[in-house]
């Protein structure tokens, strides 16, 4: 038999409900992720590891910032927007979609 264990949840009919209404307040703060705070240096290597995977056709793995959470993508780069800051990106799946840079959190190639 298999213990399924609930966590913090199993524990809050023993609670008081002030103590369980400011459990609720801290998992959905932990949910609504926020965006990277890039500075100019990692932006910097971000423009440049992606010119460099554009040039050689080189596959990336990227960790990006949408709709309050964090995705990732493992793809090919296919354009640039210098007016928008932002890179287009097809995955392995022949989805595409733009990426502003500020959004990106981690890439590796």
């Amino acid at each position: 038999m298999m213990h399924h264990d609930r966590g913090s949840i199993k524990w809050t009919s023993l609670m008081l409900p002030e103590h369980v209404d400011a459990l609720q307040d801290i998992w959905q703060v932990q949910d609504n992720q926020q965006p990277p705070m890039l500075d100019d240096q990692q932006l910097d290597y971000y423009i440049h590891v992606l010119t460099e995977a554009y040039q050689t056709d080189q596959p990336l793995h990227i960790v990006y910032y949408k709709a309050n959470e964090f995705r990732a993508v493992n793809g090919w780069v296919l354009d640039w927007s210098k007016e928008t800051q932002a890179v287009r990106i097809q995955s392995t799946d022949d989805d595409r979609e733009w990426i502003p840079l500020r959004h990106i959190k981690d890439i590796t190639g």
